[in-house]
C-alpha cells in the first residue's frame, strides 16, 4: 500500500510537518517509506489522500471494554452519590452478570467505536468474575477481528472472595504466559490488579511473585478516590503508592491509572521508581473524584500518558479535557499545553514501548504503519510549532477517514472493513437484553 499526496505528521525525532508527501507500507506490516510522493508498483493498492492529513494512529492507554454494553443500563433506586457507591451499584453488579458472550460482544463494539474515533491501539483493563477463565481470550478475539493492537490484563481482586481472586491469578498468568509464546506485536498482556482497597497483602504478594517470573508488569487503580487513601491510611497506616511500592507492586513496569489522591511524596516515589502513570480526565469528571496532578507528575519526571477509563472511544475529547483540567485547577492560562500534548501524543507511544515493545506513534520508516488518515484541510499554516492550536480546534473535531493498523486498513471511508457494524450492533443489543435482565 500507499498513501499519496497527504500532508504527514511524522511525530519522529525532528517532529516533521511534511505538506506533500508519500507513505508507503511494506508487506510485514511497517512503514518503509516517507518522503515525497513516490510511483506506485503496478500490483500496489494506491490511496490518494488528496492533500487531506496523516498521522499516527491513536493510543488509549488505560480503558475497560466491558463497560460498554452498559450503555443506557438503568439503576434501580437512588443514584449513586460517591465513588464507592458507583462502584457497588453499577460496575460490580455489571462484571458479576457478564457471561462470555457478552465479554466478546462488549469488546467487539467498543474496539469499533475505538477504530470509527481513530484509536489503533487500547491497554484493556477486564473484569468478569462469574466468566473469568478464558475471557482474556474473548477479548483477543474481538481485538484480531476488528484489527486493532492490544494489551489485556484481568481484574484481580479479594472483594469477590478468595476462589475468585485465586482465579483472577491464575487468568493473569496463563494469558500472560500465552501472549509470550504467540509474539506477534499485535496482542500483549500485563498482571491485572483491581486497586489498593479491595487486595489484601496476602493477595498481592502472591501476585507479585508470579509477576517476577513473567515480567509482564502491573497494571492497577491508584488512588482514583479519596476513599481508596483513606482505606489505605486507616488500614496500614500509609498512603496507596507507599503501600504498594512496599509490596513491590509499583515498578518501572507497572501502568498505575489515575494518581489522583496522591501527595508530593508519592509523586517523588513515583519519578523515582519509574512507574508509569494514565490519565482519564473525563472518568474522573463524571465519577466527580478529583483532578490528577498533571503538570506536577510530568514536572517531576513521571511518565503519564492519556486514557479513558471506559467512558468514551474518542481520544481527542480526553487530549481536550485533560488540557482544559490543569488550566481549572490552576487558575492559570498558561499551564496544561506541553503537558496534553506530551500525555496523549509521546507518552502513550513511550508507554507502550517501554512495557510491551511496540514501536508505534510515529510514521518513520521502521516504525509498524498504524495510522489515520484525518478529513482535515488545514486553513491556516501547519508546521511542528503551531501542532497544537490544529491538533486542539481542528483534527479533533475532523472525522476519520481511513485506519491502518500494521499495515491493515480497518478503517476506509469512515466505515470498518474487518467486520460488518450493522449486524454487531444488533447481535450486541439482544446479549445487552439478557445481561440486563440478568443485572
Amino acid at each position: 500500500m500507499i498513501v499519496r499526496n497527504a500532508r504527514v505528521l511524522t511525530f519522529d525525532a525532528r517532529n516533521r510537518v511534511l505538506q506533500n508527501a508519500a507513505v508507503r507500507v511494506a508487506a510485514d506490516g511497517s512503514v518503509a517509506f516517507v518522503g515525497e510522493t513516490a510511483a506506485a508498483a503496478p500490483s500496489e493498492e494506491v490511496v490518494d489522500a488528496g492533500g487531506r492529513l496523516l498521522m499516527p494512529a491513536l493510543i488509549n492507554c488505560h480503558t475497560h471494554l466491558y463497560s460498554t454494553l452498559a450503555r443506557g443500563i438503568a439503576l434501580p433506586g437512588r443514584a449513586p452519590k460517591n465513588f464507592p457507591e458507583i462502584l457497588k451499584k453499577l460496575w460490580w453488579r455489571l462484571d458479576r452478570a457478564l457471561n462470555a458472550e457478552d465479554v466478546y460482544y462488549s469488546a467487539l463494539v467498543g474496539l469499533l467505536d475505538c477504530a470509527k474515533n481513530g484509536v489503533g491501539t487500547l491497554v484493556d483493563h477486564h473484569s468478569s468474575p462469574n466468566a473469568c477463565t478464558g475471557s482474556l481470550d474473548q477479548v483477543e478475539r474481538a481485538f484480531r477481528e476488528v484489527g486493532l493492537r492490544g494489551a489485556l490484563c484481568y481484574e484481580t481482586s479479594d472483594r469477590d472472595g478468595p476462589a475468585t481472586a485465586r482465579a483472577a491469578l491464575d487468568e493473569n498468568i496463563r494469558f500472560i504466559e500465552r501472549t509470550k509464546r504467540q509474539g506477534d506485536g499485535m496482542i500483549a498482556a500485563s498482571f491485572g490488579l483491581h486497586a489498593s482497597f479491595t487486595l489484601s497483602d496476602r493477595t498481592l504478594r502472591t501476585a507479585v511473585e508470579a509477576e517476577r517470573s513473567l515480567g509482564a508488569g502491573f497494571h492497577i487503580h491508584v488512588a482514583e478516590d479519596r476513599s481508596d487513601l483513606e482505606h489505605a491510611r486507616r488500614r496500614y497506616k500509609k498512603t496507596v503508592v507507599r503501600r504498594l511500592a512496599d509490596l513491590g507492586v509499583m515498578t518501572d513496569r507497572t501502568l498505575a491509572a489515575h494518581c489522583i489522591h496522591v501527595t508530593a511524596g508519592d509523586i517523588a516515589s513515583l519519578a523515582r521508581l519509574g512507574a508509569n502513570v494514565a490519565h482519564n480526565p473525563q472518568s474522573n469528571c463524571n465519577n466527580a473524584v478529583g483532578i490528577t496532578r498533571l503538570t506536577e507528575l510530568i514536572a517531576a519526571g513521571v511518565l503519564v500518558g492519556l486514557g479513558s477509563d471506559g467512558y468514551s472511544p474518542r481520544m481527542w475529547e480526553e487530549f481536550k479535557t485533560a488540557f482544559h483540567l490543569q488550566k481549572v485547577r490552576s487558575g492559570d492560562p498558561r499551564v496544561g499545553y506541553a503537558e496534553a500534548y506530551a500525555a496523549a501524543l509521546l507518552n502513550n507511544r513511550t508507554i507502550v514501548r517501554k512495557l510491551w515493545g511496540m514501536e508505534i506513534g510515529r510514521i518513520e520508516t521502521g516504525a509498524r504503519a498504524d495510522f489515520i488518515l484525518v478529513d482535515y484541510y488545514p486553513p491556516t499554516p501547519i508546521h511542528a510549532d503551531n501542532l497544537f492550536g490544529h491538533l486542539l480546534f481542528g483534527i479533533a473535531n475532523a472525522p476519520i477517514d481511513l485506519l491502518v493498523v500494521n499495515g491493515r486498513t480497518v478503517l476506509k471511508d469512515k466505515r470498518c472493513v474487518t467486520v460488518d457494524e450493522r449486524a454487531v450492533a444488533e447481535r450486541a443489543a439482544k446479549q445487552a437484553k439478557a445481561l440486563w435482565e440478568r443485572f
